[in-house]
């Protein structure tokens, strides 16, 4: 079986379009505004981070460097952890009523009650 020359002389050499067609490489944010330590008390910072279906969004998207999304990535699930963030974005919280005198574990029948 006879073994094919590589023919390097006659092609050319182009640059691929795959590497034309790409836009500008993205700057990693934290590292832009300075931020070495992502906070996981930052919760306006963090927020950004999340979408509204409670996804991190992934740093091809974000434009954060690996590290950072990282460190970004625990910084939101202790956040979540902790009820400091939503597992959702666009979800609200229950109001707990304040008033405790109608509290439900306190026997409510009326005649075991005393009034002063």
């Amino acid at each position: 079986m006879l073994k094919k020359r590589k023919r390097s002389h006659l092609r050319r050499k182009r640059i691929p379009t795959s590497i034309l067609l790409r836009s500008k490489r993205k700057v990693c944010p934290f590292k832009e505004a300075g931020i070495d330590r992502i906070d996981y008390k930052d919760v306006e910072l963090l927020k950004n981070y999340v979408t509204q279906g409670g996804k991190i969004i992934p740093s091809r998207i974000s434009g954060v460097c690996a590290a950072n999304q990282r460190k970004l990535k625990t910084a939101v699930r202790r956040a979540r952890n902790l009820a400091l963030l939503s597992p959702m974005k666009g979800y609200v919280p229950q109001q707990v009523s304040v008033d405790r005198r109608f509290s439900s574990r306190r026997n409510t029948n009326p005649a075991q009650t005393t009034v002063l």
